[in-house]
């Protein structure tokens, strides 16, 4: 590195220990195939908001998986060991390359967002699993088939699709048949229903869309979570004549919920049936420092949405910079553990830190990314 970019890189360091930065609720979700062939390269995706002027995303990586390349800059991106950090200015999302090791098994990603506080916000699923196999699975966490045999198929085009996660049963009259998605890559965790007659074994198929279905004509009004489908077995079998009870499992982040100022009883699932949605019976069944646990009843499959209802307080905008002086009281009611052992000093004035910091980043960011 020449002489006048560590300099700037000395700037950087100091921009971020000396100054404050305005209150953030950083939010960071990988998705990725979740079956892949014994060394074969795939993409990792991960979506990030929320996270300040500049922000890092440090991923651990698995034994034996190799990074191979990312869609940010050489110089964005810093690589030890199974350790991998990707510096932020800007971008909402970005991906990376890994090569699967030769020895078959499942394995875990995890990873963290730390924002321009310093704080650390998990990459959900914060239970990131894959498997490798010897040969190619034809189903994935992004993308990829239905799977064979006894299978469901989807409807919804695959371009639309942002995760997806199967699960496979057998089916026999008289027995409770779940349906459970460990994995995480979407936000169902499991689909449980009682069978009236025997189907054999049956595959449901949970797809996690980048945006609203393309089989619905619209949505319910309300803040949406995520939009979801679920397909089990073929055919139009998962009828009345053949289950009944059916009741799906899913989690909302806590995270979401606060920025939103939701209350978790106002939380409910939507289903898409006649072309025309319905609200669903949901009631919350557990909780973890992450997640809120729901089940919702539901006459049937095909496409949901998890909604809250609009309130009349609106977010602020992600960029925007506040240059009134600020409600301590409010910061530290919202998030009071990056509020701990606050400078004063420079860190009192309004806006200044935030004018200054982000001036120095941008120009450190501008050297650290040309070639």
């Amino acid at each position: 590195m020449k002489r006048h970019e560590l300099k700037f890189v000395v700037i950087l360091f100091l921009a971020l220990t000396l100054f404050t930065f305005p209150v953030s609720a950083g939010s960071a979700e990988r998705t990725f195939p979740s079956s892949v062939s014994s060394d074969e390269e795939f993409k990792v995706t991960v979506n990030v908001s929320d996270y300040g002027a500049a922000g890092q995303v440090l991923e651990k990586l698995p034994s034996g998986f190799t990074f191979v390349s990312s869609t940010l800059p050489k110089r964005a991106v810093t690589v030890n060991g199974s350790e991998v950090s990707f510096l932020l200015i800007n971008e909402k999302s970005f991906s990376y390359t890994l090569k699967a090791p030769s020895t078959t098994g499942t394995y875990k990603i995890v990873g963290i967002l730390r924002d321009i506080n310093k704080a650390e916000f998990p990459v959900l699923p914060a239970d990131c699993s894959i498997t490798v196999s010897g040969s190619s699975s034809g189903s994935s966490g992004s993308s990829g088939g239905s799977g064979g045999g006894g299978g469901g198929g989807s409807a919804e085009p695959q371009s639309n699709v942002a995760a997806k996660e199967l699960s496979r049963k057998s089916v026999t009259a008289g027995e409770r048949v779940r349906f459970e998605f460990s994995q995480g890559v979407t936000c169902i965790r499991y689909v449980e229903f009682d069978a009236k007659k025997s189907l054999g074994k049956i595959t449901t198929i949970v797809e996690m869309l980048k945006g609203q279905s393309k089989l619905v004509s619209g949505l319910p009004e309300g803040t949406i979570y995520k939009n979801v489908n679920i397909w089990v077995g073929s055919g139009g079998i998962a009828n009345s004549n053949n289950i009944a009870n059916a009741v799906v499992g899913f989690r909302v982040e806590k995270s979401w919920l606060e920025k939103c100022g939701a209350d978790e009883t106002s939380v409910s699932l939507w289903n898409y049936n006649n072309k025309a949605w319905s609200k669903l019976e949901t009631t919350k069944v557990g909780e973890d420092s992450t997640y809120v646990f729901f089940e919702s009843k539901t006459p049937g499959f095909g496409s949901f949405t998890i909604v809250v209802p609009d309130k009349s307080i609106k977010l602020e905008p992600e960029d925007q910079v506040d240059t009134t002086t600020p409600n301590t009281e409010k910061v530290e009611t919202s998030n009071p553990a990056t509020n701990e052992n606050k400078p004063s000093g420079w860190g009192s004035i309004p806006g200044f830190e935030s004018a200054v910091a982000v001036g120095v980043l941008g120009t450190v960011y501008y050297i650290l990314r040309r070639k």
